[in-house]
């Protein structure tokens, strides 16, 4: 028969051996319904902690993460399969929400129907472009580095998806203007930074002087590149970078002597045409066998961008020419042997002279109040006094007419 003291032995042996067990029983029992008061960022801290263990290929302690979030492991089980659940169904919209921008694709844009794709899915548009997956698209992002390559159309969709979508533009937005332009995102910064900065680049600069060259008018350009805010400072950017670039030719890499100075500045005269240095450049080639390309080009455009101070006689020229064909920039600048754009400079000039102030003598203010008093015409003023245009004289009849002291003579 067993004494006392043995049977109380093997109780306790018993009993230690079952405590484990035991206390991860109560405890799960303890927190059986937990599952229902937690609040979804503890739940998401739990299930993270759960797929750190399904990572690494670890089996769960159950009784630690028990312990540790004092929830039990139905319920974290629970909230492991719900996260599985909400992943599945994310990656089964992922896959539709490719599908249907694939599908609605316009190569005419070079970008998807995202209207369409909403509709569709019933979700919004920021939402869906998180969801769309390009390694499953079809689809290939544009690349367009300069803001020569955007269209007007692309800029305008872009600066509204932005200014519609986010209240605050940070590293985030790319990705997904990027998606939603189909166009890399490093591309969509680019351009959106020079909508909102307007600045003139190399790129721009030269595409500007190319239609200037064609005589596209400053009106459609602007249109083009709709990136400045007017039509003014699209062209005094322009004006302002080619004045600055032509003070700094880059390519003169020599030291010119003065003979061949003149005998390239001969070059130049005889055979530099304004806008083409092509026939110049091969007569100095020949000219000048052991000096390079770069260098003859460099000196070529520091001769050539010494643009002379325009002078009455050039007014005079350019005003009988634009009441002769209007702004033809390009037949005016050929019969002034000059560019289109220094033609329109001479004229700009002579139209501002005109708006400015002018400072009339006491003789020719009387001369215009008696022109008022009989009622003759500014053009006809402008002759009498001889040395006011029929703008300015306009301009002090209205002035003389509004104070009243146009009968003071």
């Amino acid at each position: 028969m067993l004494s006392y003291f043995k049977l109380k032995g093997a109780a306790v042996r018993i009993a230690q051996s079952t405590r484990p067990a035991l206390l991860s029983f109560i405890t799960q029992r303890h927190y059986a319904s937990a599952i229902d008061s937690i609040a979804p960022e503890r739940q998401q801290e739990v299930v993270s902690a759960l797929r750190m263990y399904q990572k690494d290929n670890i089996p769960v302690p159950w009784i630690d993460m028990t312990k540790r979030f004092k929830i039990s492991q139905e319920s974290m089980e629970q909230a492991l399969a719900e996260d599985d659940a909400r992943l599945q169904k994310k990656i089964e919209q992922s896959i539709r929400v490719t599908q249907l921008a694939d599908q609605s694709y316009n190569e005419e844009h070079g970008r998807c129907d995202w209207d369409s794709v909403v509709r569709d899915m019933d979700i919004p548009l920021v939402e869906c472009l998180r969801l769309f997956d390009p390694l499953l698209s079809t689809v290939s992002a544009r690349s367009l580095p300069n803001i020569t390559d955007w269209s007007a159309d692309d800029l305008s969709t872009l600066k509204s998806f932005v200014s519609e979508h986010f209240s605050a533009v940070t590293a985030d937005v790319w990705p997904l203007a990027g998606v939603y332009m189909n166009v890399e995102q490093k591309d969509c910064s680019m351009a959106h930074s020079m909508c909102s900065f307007p600045q003139m680049s190399a790129v721009l600069h030269e595409a500007i002087t190319q239609h200037r060259n064609a005589n596209m008018e400053w009106k459609d350009i602007f249109e083009k590149y709709p990136i400045f805010s007017r039509i003014g400072g699209l062209r005094n950017a322009y004006y302002q970078f080619k004045e600055f670039d032509d003070s700094k030719p880059k390519a003169i890499l020599i030291e010119w002597t003065d003979e061949e100075i003149r005998r390239i500045q001969e070059l130049v005269q005889t055979y530099y045409k304004p806008g083409n240095k092509r026939e110049v450049l091969i007569q100095a080639q020949k000219a000048f066998p052991d000096i390079s390309q770069e260098s003859i080009l460099g000196k070529i455009k520091q001769i050539t961008s010494k643009v002379p101070d325009i002078t009455s006689d050039d007014i005079d020229r350019v005003k009988k020419l634009v009441y002769a064909y209007g702004k033809d920039w390009a037949r005016i600048g050929q019969e002034i042997n000059d560019t289109p754009r220094r033609a329109e400079r001479i004229w700009t000039q002579h139209r501002e002279q005109q708006k400015a102030p002018q400072t009339w003598s006491e003789d020719e203010l009387n001369t215009l109040r008696r022109c008022i008093h009989d009622g003759v015409e500014m053009t006809e003023a402008s002759r009498l006094i001889g040395t006011k245009t029929r703008d300015a004289c306009n301009a002090t009849m209205l002035l003389l007419k509004g104070t009243g002291k146009q009968h003071n003579y």
